[in-house]
């Protein structure tokens, strides 16, 4: 409960900030949106080249994309701050989180909102939708991958926080949390189109093969319903293991004395 309240109270604040700025919000987000309707420009374009690619048509690659943009969008918009760690030893500013009685990640987490990200969110949002009905998907399996997305969006907060562990242990000379963005990148194609090294690692090192080619495959594809509990479950254990890492070194991290 007390979390709760602090969670709710970090909200306000946070949209009070970006009220501030109400028209970089709105340019952000438009500008978010226009981004994406560039990319699926650029990718009508390859697939006027290439019909098919490994057996995957325009729309597939349209569900995987607006699958991995959506959960990154709820990465973005929650959980954005854990790519500022770095930042935060060099300023200094990760001792006054620390010293406070209230868990490390939920302040880290709470400090920042990413406006942009809601652009994202909205685009992809509406793609889904549209691709799945497009598909002739029933409308329980849209809710299924919508369901999922929001546990996926786990897998790249963990990735974010192993990139902090590499901070702690540097003192923030070193950070290799951005790397999350090149990992998405990676997310928005089926696992078949990847070689078999990069197939392993994108399954059970950097899982993000489960944000959506696992759905695609797994859940809109072959209707296999288990996988619904199965993604998730799979999210939270990631999740669970990661965070238990990070904690050892953010309990063992010392001060930079800025």
């Amino acid at each position: 409960m007390r979390y709760l309240k602090l969670a709710k109270a970090y909200l306000k604040i946070n949209l009070k900030s970006l009220a501030v700025y109400d028209l970089d919000f709105y340019f952000g987000i438009f500008g978010m949106m226009i981004q994406n309707v560039l990319n699926l420009v650029a990718l009508s374009f390859l697939f006027n080249i290439v019909p098919k690619i490994k057996g995957f048509t325009y729309d597939d690659l349209l569900l995987t994309y607006s699958l991995s943009t959506f959960s990154f969008s709820i990465f973005r918009c929650f959980f954005i701050n854990t790519l500022n760690l770095a930042e935060f030893i060099n300023k200094g500013n990760l001792d006054t989180i620390l010293v406070k009685p209230i868990n490390p990640l939920f302040q880290l987490i709470n400090q920042r909102a990413d406006e942009d990200a809601w652009g994202d969110l909205l685009v992809s949002f509406v793609l889904l939708i549209t691709v799945s009905l497009k598909l002739h998907y029933a409308w329980y399996i849209i809710l299924m991958l919508i369901f999922i997305s929001f546990f996926t969006s786990l897998i790249f907060m963990s990735i974010a926080l192993l990139g902090n562990v590499v901070s702690l242990f540097s003192n923030g000379l070193s950070d290799l949390a951005e790397i999350t963005f090149d990992l998405f990148e990676l997310s928005k194609y089926p696992l078949a189109i990847y070689s078999a090294p990069l197939k392993i690692i994108l399954t059970f090192i950097l899982p993000v093969g489960w944000v959506a080619s696992f759905p695609l495959e797994r859940v809109a594809t072959y209707h296999e319903m288990y996988w619904v509990l199965i993604i998730p479950l799979i999210s939270i254990v990631y999740f669970v293991i990661i965070y238990k890492l990070w904690n050892i070194f953010i309990n063992n991290y010392q001060s930079t004395g800025s």
